[in-house]
């Protein structure tokens, strides 16, 4: 596909993003825009709708600390992660990272400072090493179940504007729905979207499972890269002091130029808890994984371990959590 063509492309992908954004403001009552504390998806969301799958899929969220979960919140949050990866290929990597948020009230209530931002359930550790160091959002409009940013990255010493797009809903009392969809622009990539949808079912009041889809598409991809992950993630006694959480999840991803290729079979399990205080988390994560990283290399096998320490830096984490 030539370069024009990508990019005809690439912009034909917010067609769906601007049929959704109007038809949800036509449906929806619009917040405050200039209000940081106006009604959203995650402040409301137990007010608003008497949806259980909603109501888990939101608590779990919150504990294991999902990325777009944290954008959505009415506070500055920021969470500090110490990280000791180590797989049996690669060898070990230890690194710090910073996630959240921080507003800016005196500049715009509208514009927020956005670090290692990402979308979507929990993204590969290849994944994070890909995302924006730091960057601006700024809140061009919103609505209770939906939100449309102007986006300035920093990554990789490079400046990436764009724009992002999400919707999400509950599509039954058991089931809800999350879509979010990027375009960006980077001086080695040219222009390059990525879309997330997540598919959230409630099987029983400790546990949901979540079907999350990625695609990467832009001028200079390998086609279209893509991920999809099955995961079952439960609460073990949630009015538990400090109650413990669990995924088991399968995953596969590759790419679709020069040639269709499964990059990797992934199986592994998240286990996580508040240790000691209610801001400090500890995340174990044993995977297996089945590796093809190009088509000269054959399949080989590799089990990795993470240990990750996470710092949850908010005035009150827990009056928070148990808000939303």
């Amino acid at each position: 596909m030539s370069v024009n063509s990508r990019t005809l492309a690439l912009l034909s992908l917010l067609l769906p993003c601007l049929a959704l954004s109007s038809l949800a403001g036509a449906q929806e009552v619009p917040a405050e825009v200039d209000d940081p504390n106006a009604p959203n998806w995650v402040d409301t969301s137990h007010e608003v709708v008497a949806n259980r799958a909603q109501a888990l899929t939101l608590w779990l969220d919150g504990f294991f600390g999902d990325p777009d979960y944290d954008l959505e919140r009415a506070q500055s949050f920021l969470r500090l992660e110490l990280i000791n990866d180590w797989d049996e290929q690669d060898g070990g990597d230890q690194k710090a990272r910073v996630r959240g948020k921080v507003q800016l009230p005196k500049i715009s209530k509208r514009l927020e400072l956005v670090f290692s931002e990402s979308d979507g359930d929990q993204l590969t550790e290849e994944e994070l090493e890909e995302s924006e160091d730091f960057g601006l959002q700024y809140r061009i409009s919103r609505t209770l179940r939906s939100r449309f940013d102007a986006t300035l990255a920093w990554a990789g010493g490079d400046l990436r504007p764009g724009v992002r797009f999400r919707h999400e809903a509950p599509l039954s009392d058991q089931t809800t729905y999350r879509y979010i969809q990027r375009l960006e622009y980077e001086k080695d990539e040219n222009f390059f979207t990525t879309a997330n949808v997540d598919l959230n079912h409630l099987l029983d009041e400790h546990n949901i499972l979540r079907w999350s889809n990625r695609i990467v598409y832009g001028e200079k991809t390998d086609g279209v890269e893509w991920r999809t992950r099955l995961s079952l993630r439960q609460v073990w006694d949630q009015q538990a002091k400090r109650p413990i959480a669990m995924a088991y999840y399968g995953s596969i991803n590759g790419e679709t130029d020069p040639s269709f290729l499964v990059n990797n079979y992934r199986l592994g399990v998240v286990w996580r808890r508040q240790v000691y205080r209610d801001f400090l988390f500890l995340n174990l994560e044993p995977a297996w994984n089945y590796r093809r990283r190009n088509e000269d290399e054959s399949r080989e096998s590799a089990w990795s371990f993470l240990v990750r320490v996470e710092i949850a830096l908010h005035k009150d984490l827990r009056r928070a959590r148990n808000r939303d």
